[in-house]
């Protein structure tokens, strides 16, 4: 399993960035999920949109609280690609995630053990404000 994934060079036909003011984890969790569910009503996203708003869900409330987030901004995309893959990036402050494979395998924590149980391939790679934790998950289509 890779640690970290390239920035996305499949191109979207549709997208949403999105800003969540971070003040505690399940708060955030619950904005990230209301600006979801409106960004898969939009892109009438044929796959699992249940499981699409708990990966945003977990990532987000990760990002929360273990992303050096409190009281800054989370940014949250969501975009759906030309083969009906739905992409969430979900970006923190904190630019390490030294245990990425056992939080994916669920030897630390279960979030995104969870998310890979939803079906999502989950990356992450950093950049200079942090980084970004990624899920791709796909449609009825892919």
């Amino acid at each position: 399993m890779t640690t970290t994934a390239p920035p996305l060079v499949v191109p979207l036909v549709q997208e949403h960035r999105l800003t969540i003011r971070s003040y505690l984890p399940a708060q955030d969790a619950q904005s990230a999920r209301l600006q979801a569910v409106t960004c898969l009503l939009a892109f009438a996203w044929s796959g699992p949109c249940g499981l699409a708003v708990q990966t945003v869900d977990q990532l987000v409330r990760n990002a929360s609280k273990f992303g050096q987030c409190s009281g800054g901004n989370i940014g949250l995309r969501v975009g759906l690609t030309d083969v009906d893959d739905l992409l969430i990036d979900v970006a923190d402050h904190n630019p390490e995630f030294d245990s990425f494979d056992d939080a994916v395998a669920g030897r630390v924590g279960q979030g995104l053990w969870h998310v890979t149980q939803y079906g999502a391939a989950v990356s992450w790679y950093p950049h200079k404000h942090g980084k970004t934790v990624r899920a791709v998950m796909g449609g009825a289509h892919s």
